[in-house]
């Protein structure tokens, strides 16, 4: 018998329509993938951590701005303006708050509305922007330190609170220190001067003795003859000589007897200059190491902007490290163009090419915003199969 051939079955017709499907899905799967963004800038909501053994799960790209951001004309960027903040666009875009105002106040945008903010010791009592913080809260006995804060009858307004603090006395509508006020010493009223009378006791010298450098100051509650600020009695010879010594410029006793300078030191204003690791550049002492106006050497200041600038908030400033000049960038903003000139250029927190770090961009083609220092991300949508 000739051995039998086997043929090889053919697939039906419906199996190659069926194994075409399986291949269409398939291909259209890896095309998702491919467009799949994978980022570890997932949103604190996404619940879908990697796991050991598991496949990560993937991020797309979200273009929709989180609460209170989002994106207003005439604003650089995408998401950049935040509502609830924002003075020239405060609850909606084009929202803008009133111009500051003269009268003791300013406005600010809070949670999305415009508020009157008072300067200190000031509010708006009677609620009426036209005439801003009208109440001066400092010393108004019916507004003491707030609105409608009524004093009692022997408790005057004192610096925005009812009463004199421990240690002061009223006299009249204010407080004083009886144990040290020139004019109120000892009792209200009670100017302190030289007795009229060459007999009073307070004379310690003899009558009407008054020795150099000394005054009649106020002091625990009783005028007495005293040295003159600035000067002191070292050789205890108050009677004789007075107080011989001048604390400004003795280098023997700068600023108190006995405090004597060092070699080279020379005593300017009571003080010792210039102390243990510290540099004269003119008439001031200074860190050449640390300081960024006298960094390494006198008068080598370390450049870049330190202070504001029209349309800009302070991001930085130059400092001095070791003798060494250096700029330092404020929490959320980088110097990302290496350019000392421009300061810290950049907001991280917004910025698409630099979200949360100098190089680190964001989706910007396809609109991806910069939300606080992260790409704008959310869970992507599963491929669908074709019909």
């Amino acid at each position: 018998m000739s051995p039998r051939t086997t043929q090889p079955t053919r697939p039906s017709p419906d199996g190659f329509a069926r194994l075409l499907a399986l291949l269409v899905v398939a291909l259209v799967a890896l095309a998702a993938c491919a467009k799949q963004v994978v980022t570890d800038q997932l949103s604190p909501t996404d619940s879908f951590a990697p796991t050991v053994g598991l496949v990560e799960p993937l991020a797309c790209v979200d273009t929709t701005c989180p609460a209170p951001f989002t994106s207003c004309p005439g604003v650089p960027g995408v998401c950049t303006t935040n509502l609830d903040s924002d003075i020239s666009n405060c609850g909606a875009c084009g929202a803008a708050c009133p111009e500051s105002t003269s009268l003791n106040g300013t406005f600010v945008c809070s949670g999305g509305k415009c508020k009157l903010g008072c300067q200190a010791f000031y509010a708006d009592c009677n609620n009426l922007v036209a005439d801003g913080c009208e109440t001066e809260t400092y010393e108004d006995d019916n507004n003491c330190g707030g609105c409608g804060v009524v004093c009692p009858s022997d408790k005057p307004c004192w610096r925005g609170a009812c009463g004199c603090p421990n240690g002061l006395t009223r006299c009249g509508n204010d407080c004083k220190n009886l144990q040290s006020d020139q004019l109120n010493c000892g009792a209200c009223g009670e100017i302190c001067k030289e007795p009229a009378s060459a007999a009073d006791p307070r004379w310690k010298c003899g009558p009407s003795v008054t020795p150099p450098n000394t005054t009649w100051t106020c002091g625990n509650g009783e005028c007495t003859l005293n040295c003159k600020p600035q000067f002191g009695d070292c050789n205890k010879n108050f009677c004789g000589d007075g107080c011989e010594i001048d604390f400004r410029n003795d280098p023997n006793n700068c600023g108190s007897c006995g405090n004597a300078c060092g070699p080279g030191q020379a005593c300017e204003g009571g003080r010792c200059l210039c102390p243990s690791g510290t540099t004269r550049c003119g008439d001031e002492c200074v860190d050449i190491k640390s300081d960024p106006g006298h960094c390494g050497f006198c008068y080598s200041r370390c450049p870049g902007p330190s202070r504001a600038r029209p349309g800009r908030p302070v991001t930085g400033g130059p400092s001095c490290e070791d003798g060494v000049c250096k700029y330092v960038c404020k929490p959320g903003y980088a110097d990302c163009d290496g350019q000392v000139s421009n300061g810290c250029e950049v907001d991280l927190s917004t910025d698409q090419a630099n979200c949360g770090a100098c190089g680190t961009a964001c989706r910007a083609g396809e609109g991806q915003p910069c939300v606080g220092g992260k790409c704008l991300t959310k869970a992507c949508e599963p491929p669908r199969a074709p019909r």
